[in-house]
C-alpha cells in the first residue's frame, strides 16, 4: 500500500494543477449557490478558506498549554489570475459594477456597466479528486495589466468541497445521507440539486438538499460507508473554453481630454490617442465582511465606497503632466483596448471602453537610468466628476449575449 501511494502521488496526472479548472457563474440569490457553468482558462487560483483555529487554553490542571482545538468565526479570501480576454473579462466586470442593457446579435454584442453593486458568484476550482465551491463571491480588487493578466481578489460568504459523514451508510437502498455538523451546523450549505458527491467509493447524484441543513437526498444507491469517512464534491466534465486572444498593450488606445467626450475622441484612433508603454487599471469595492448569528461564516459582504487608479507610462516629450501633477489638475482619461474582429466582413470587433471622467495624478516621476529611455510614471487617482455626474463606466462588445 505504501508502495501504491507513492505511486499514485507522482505519477497520476489527477495531481497536476494543469488538470484543474475555475467554473464561474452569476447566482440568481445573493450568496445561494449554483452549479457554476462557465468554464474559464485560468493561470492560477489561491483562494483559502481561513478558519481561525485556536488552542483551546482552558486550565484543566495539567502543565501543557491545551488539548484541543476551538474554532472561530470563518473567512473566505483570496486571489484568482487570468488572462483579460473579451468574454471572460465581462464575467468580472459584471462583479464590480452593474452591467445595465445588453444589445446586439451574434455578429457582436454590446454590454453597458456603471459603477454601483455588482452580482455574486458561485466560484467552483478543481483540486485533484474534488471541487471546492465557494458561494456568495464578491470582487474586493480586479487589477488589469498588460504584463501580468487580469489579477482579481475576491471574499466569499461560504465554501463546501470535503465534508464528513454524519451516520453510516449500511448497503443497498441507500437514499439519503446524513453530513457531520462538526465544521458547520448546516454542512450541506453550497450543494445543489444535481451535484455529484463521492462517498464510499460511490459517485451519488444529489436529487434533494434538506431545508434542515445537514441532510441530502438521492436515487437508491447501494453504497457503504463508516461515519466519519469523507464525502467529497466531485468535479464536474469540463466543457472546454475557447481560448480568445487576451487584450494586448499594442492595440491600446489611450485618449486624454478636458473631460470624457474630449478624451474618447482622443482614443477614437491611432492618430489622435496617446502612445503608452505601460498602463494598468485597478478597480476597488473595499468589500465589508459581516459575520453574525446562525453561522460561522459571513452573513453579509457589502461593497463601501468604491475606487479606481490609473497607472500609466508615456514618454516624456514634455512637461504638461508634470505641470498637470503639482497644478492638481483635471482631466479625463478614455482607454480603448481592441480585440479580435467578430464580424467576418470586419466592421465589428472585440473592444473594452473604459471611461475615466475625472482624473487627478497622485504620484508622478521620471527616473533616468543609464541606456533607458526617461519616462513619465504616472498615478492618476480616479475622481467622482460633479458635473457628469459620475466617476467612470465601462461599455464591452463581445461574443457573449448576457451575463
Amino acid at each position: 500500500m505504501k508502495n501504491y501511494k507513492v505511486n499514485l502521488y507522482n505519477g497520476d496526472a489527477t495531481f497536476l494543477s494543469d488538470q484543474s479548472y475555475l467554473a464561474i457563474k452569476k447566482e440568481t440569490t445573493v450568496g445561494v449557490a449554483v452549479i457554476p457553468n462557465s468554464f474559464i482558462p485560468l493561470i492560477s487560483a489561491d483562494i483559502k478558506t481561513v478558519v481561525k483555529h485556536e488552542v483551546d487554553r482552558r486550565m484543566r490542571g495539567v502543565d501543557w498549554k491545551g488539548a484541543d482545538i476551538t474554532k472561530g468565526n470563518r473567512s473566505h479570501e483570496g486571489e484568482i489570475k487570468v488572462y483579460g480576454d473579451a468574454d471572460t473579462i465581462g464575467h468580472f466586470l459584471n462583479m464590480v459594477m452593474v452591467k445595465g442593457s445588453s444589445t446586439g446579435d451574434s455578429n457582436g454584442y454590446t454590454h453597458a456597466f456603471t459603477v454601483g453593486t455588482g452580482a455574486t458568484y458561485t466560484f467552483e476550482i478543481k483540486k485533484g479528486l474534488y471541487a471546492q465551491r465557494f458561494y456568495g463571491v464578491r470582487i474586493e480588487e480586479m487589477k488589469l495589466e498588460f504584463e501580468e493578466g487580469q489579477l482579481l481578489s475576491v471574499k466569499a460568504m461560504g465554501q463546501v468541497g470535503i465534508m464528513s459523514l454524519g451516520v453510516a451508510l449500511t448497503g443497498a437502498g441507500m437514499t439519503s445521507m446524513t453530513l457531520d455538523d462538526d465544521y458547520d451546523i448546516a454542512p450541506n450549505t453550497g450543494l445543489v440539486v444535481g451535484d455529484v458527491l463521492n462517498v464510499g467509493g460511490v459517485d451519488i447524484t444529489l436529487t434533494s438538499v434538506n431545508a434542515n441543513g445537514y441532510a441530502v437526498g438521492f436515487s437508491s444507491t447501494t453504497v457503504t460507508a463508516s461515519i466519519g469517512d469523507v464525502v467529497t464534491l466531485k468535479p464536474q466534465t469540463v466543457s472546454q473554453p475557447t481560448l480568445y486572444n487576451p487584450f494586448y498593450l499594442g492595440n491600446a488606445l489611450v485618449g486624454f481630454g478636458v473631460d470624457a467626450s474630449a478624451s474618447a475622441t482622443a482614443s477614437a484612433s491611432r492618430s489622435t490617442a496617446t502612445p503608452i508603454y505601460d498602463c494598468a487599471i485597478v478597480l476597488k469595492t473595499n468589500l465589508f465582511t459581516q459575520n453574525g448569528s446562525n453561522r460561522l461564516d459571513p452573513v453579509q459582504i457589502i461593497p463601501k465606497t468604491k475606487e479606481a487608479q490609473v497607472m500609466l507610462k508615456q514618454l516624456f516629450t514634455s512637461g504638461s503632466q508634470r505641470q498637470a501633477f503639482l497644478d492638481r489638475k483635471k482631466q479625463a482619461i478614455t482607454v480603448a483596448l481592441l480585440g479580435s474582429f467578430i464580424k467576418s466582413d470586419f466592421t465589428t470587433q472585440e473592444k473594452l471602453t473604459l471611461t475615466f471622467n475625472n482624473v487627478k495624478l497622485v504620484e508622478h516621476e521620471n527616473p533616468i537610468e543609464v541606456g533607458e529611455l526617461i519616462i513619465d510614471e504616472e498615478k492618476f487617482e480616479v475622481l467622482y466628476d460633479t458635473t457628469d455626474a459620475v466617476a467612470m463606466s465601462a461599455s464591452l462588445i463581445n461574443r457573449t449575449s448576457t451575463y
